[in-house]
C-alpha cells in the first residue's frame, strides 16, 4: 500500500513538471521576436504591390438635375436644335443655354453613370452638326455654355469629373472634315483656361485627382495644337498656359502625368517664357532638358522629353553640349539595361525610337510647333555636340531595328555590341551643364518631395519598361 502511494506521488510530480514545461514553452514561443518567426505564405507573387486605394471621389454623388426635369425638357428638344441652326437672337440664346444646361447636368445623374460616354459625345455632336460653320458666333456661344456647365460637374463623382474634362477638351469651332484632302478641326481654344484650373487649381479651387488632371493635360494639348491659330497676336493664353504647366511640373506627379504635361507645354509654341522678374528665359527648353537629365525619371519619360526637344522652338544663344551629353547617356543606359536583361527589346525600341526622332523629323515636312523650322535637333540646334551625338547614337538605332526586322513574327530579343556602348560611355561630361548664361545646370535636380499633395497618388517606382509613346517605331 505504501509502495502504491509513493508511485502516485511520483506520477503527480512528473505531471506537474511536464505541465510547467509546456506552459513555459508556450510563453516563450508566443513572445518570440518576429525575426525568428516563419514567413507567412500569402499566396501572392514575390514583390507584388497592391493597387492604390479607391479615390474618395468615387463615392461622391452630386446630381444637379432630376429625371423629371430632363423629361420635362424633352418636348423642347426640337426648339433647341432649331435654335442651334439659326443666327443668334436674344430668345435663341436662352433656348440654347437651357438646352446645354440640361444636357450637361444630365451627366451628373447617378442613373446615367453607364451612359456618360454617349451623353458626352451627343453634346459635341450638337455643336458640330447642328450649328452651321458660317455662324461662328453661334459656335462660340454654344461652346461657352457647355464649358460653363461642365465646370459645375468638377466637384462631383470621379467619373463625372473625368467626362466633364474630356468634354471641354473635345469642343470645336469647326469639326474635322474627312476626305482625300482632310480638313483638320479647329478647336475651341477659349476652353483652355478651364482645363488649366483643373491642372493647377487656383487658391479657391478644388485639387483634382491625378487621373482627372491627366485628361485635362491631354485636352489642353489638343486645344493648343488645333486651336492656337485662332488666337489674337497679343493673346496671353499661351504664356499663362506655359507658366502654369511649368509650375505644375515642380510638383509631385507620376511620369505618365508629367509626360502629358510636357506634351501640352510645347504646343504653346513659345521659345521663351517670362520668369518671376518678367525676363524672357528658355524655361520650356530647360524644363524638358532637366527631365531628360534626371536619372530618377523613367527611360520612357526621359526619351519623350528628348523627342519633344526636337519639336520645341529654340531661342538663340543656347549651348547644345548639355542636351547632347544627356541624350547620349540615356541611350547608353537603355542599351546597357537591354544587355543586362533588365529591359526588354520591345520596350527599348520605343524609347530608342523617341531618342532618334529627337534629331530628325518623323515625317516629311514636320516642323517645330511654331512652324518656323524643320523638326529635329539637327535643324533647331545644329551645333557640333548634337551632330556628334547623332553620329554615335545612330548605330545603336540601326542595330535594334535590324534585330526587330530579322525577328519577324518570332519573339524579339535585342542586344548591343559592347563597342557601341563603350563609344557612348567615352563621352566626357561638359564642364558647364547650363543651357545659357545665368541659368542653373540641367543635371542639378531638386530633392524629392516629402509627401504628395492632395489629389496626387504616392510616387510610383520608375516605369522603365512601360510603352507609352504615341508614335510607332521609325522604319
Amino acid at each position: 500500500m505504501r509502495r502504491t502511494t509513493d508511485t502516485n506521488r511520483i506520477v503527480k510530480q512528473l505531471c506537474r513538471a511536464w505541465l510547467g514545461l509546456a506552459v513555459a514553452v508556450t510563453l516563450v514561443t508566443s513572445s518570440v521576436s518576429p525575426c525568428f518567426a516563419q514567413p507567412v505564405d500569402t499566396g501572392l507573387p514575390k514583390g507584388f504591390a497592391p493597387p492604390p486605394p479607391i479615390p474618395p471621389e468615387v463615392s461622391i454623388e452630386n446630381p444637379l438635375i432630376t429625371e423629371d426635369e430632363v423629361s420635362a425638357w424633352k418636348p423642347k428638344r426640337l426648339d433647341f436644335q432649331d435654335a442651334l441652326g439659326k443666327k443668334l437672337t436674344g430668345e435663341s440664346q436662352k433656348t440654347i443655354d437651357e438646352g446645354f444646361r440640361v444636357a450637361v447636368h444630365e451627366m451628373s445623374m447617378v442613373e446615367k453613370r453607364d451612359e456618360l460616354t454617349d451623353l458626352r459625345k451627343s453634346i459635341v455632336r450638337y455643336i458640330d452638326n447642328y450649328v452651321d460653320v458660317k455662324y461662328e458666333d453661334g459656335k462660340k456661344f454654344a461652346c461657352k455654355a457647355v464649358v460653363k456647365y461642365a465646370k459645375t460637374l468638377l466637384d462631383g463623382n470621379l467619373h463625372v469629373r473625368m467626362h466633364a474634362v474630356l468634354l471641354i477638351g473635345s469642343l470645336n469651332i469647326s469639326p474635322e472634315v474627312p476626305g482625300v484632302r482632310l480638313k483638320p478641326a479647329v478647336a475651341y481654344i477659349d476652353g483652355l483656361p478651364a482645363l488649366l484650373d483643373v491642372i493647377r487649381a487656383p487658391k479657391d479651387g478644388i485639387a483634382q485627382p491625378e487621373s482627372v488632371r491627366i485628361l485635362a493635360a491631354l485636352g489642353a494639348r489638343r486645344l493648343l495644337a488645333e486651336g492656337r491659330q485662332t488666337l489674337k497676336v497679343n493673346s496671353k493664353i499661351p504664356v499663362d498656359c506655359a507658366q502654369r504647366i511649368l509650375a505644375e511640373l515642380q510638383e509631385n506627379g507620376s511620369d505618365w502625368y508629367h509626360q502629358r504635361l510636357i506634351e501640352a507645354l510645347i504646343e504653346t509654341a513659345l521659345s521663351s517664357v517670362p520668369d518671376a522678374q518678367n525676363q524672357q528665359q528658355p524655361l520650356i527648353v530647360e524644363a524638358l532638358a532637366k527631365i531628360l537629365a534626371n536619372p530618377r525619371r523613367s527611360n520612357q519619360l526621359r526619351a519623350r522629353a528628348a523627342f519633344l526637344l526636337g519639336r520645341t522652338p529654340m531661342p538663340g544663344g543656347l549651348q547644345a553640349a548639355p542636351i547632347a551629353y544627356s541624350i547620349v547617356k540615356l541611350t547608353q543606359k537603355i542599351a546597357t539595361e537591354v544587355n543586362q536583361g533588365r529591359l526588354s527589346g520591345e520596350s527599348a525600341i520605343f524609347q530608342i525610337n523617341d531618342i532618334y526622332l529627337s534629331f530628325v523629323p518623323q515625317f516629311k515636312g514636320e516642323t517645330t510647333t511654331d512652324s518656323r523650322k524643320g523638326a529635329g535637333l539637327l535643324s533647331t540646334l545644329n551645333q557640333k555636340p548634337i551632330i556628334d551625338a547623332h553620329k554615335d547614337i545612330k548605330p545603336i538605332v540601326q542595330t535594334i531595328f535590324r534585330q526587330f526586322q530579322a525577328a519577324g513574327t518570332k519573339p524579339f530579343k535585342a542586344s548591343f555590341p559592347p563597342g557601341l556602348i563603350g563609344k557612348l560611355n567615352a563621352w566626357p561630361k561638359p564642364a558647364d551643364m547650363t543651357l545659357a548664361t545665368g541659368r542653373s545646370a540641367i543635371d542639378v535636380q531638386p530633392p524629392p518631395a516629402a509627401a504628395a499633395r492632395p489629389g496626387t497618388p504616392a510616387a510610383a517606382p520608375p516605369q522603365a519598361n512601360r510603352q507609352g509613346s504615341n508614335n510607332r517605331p521609325a522604319s
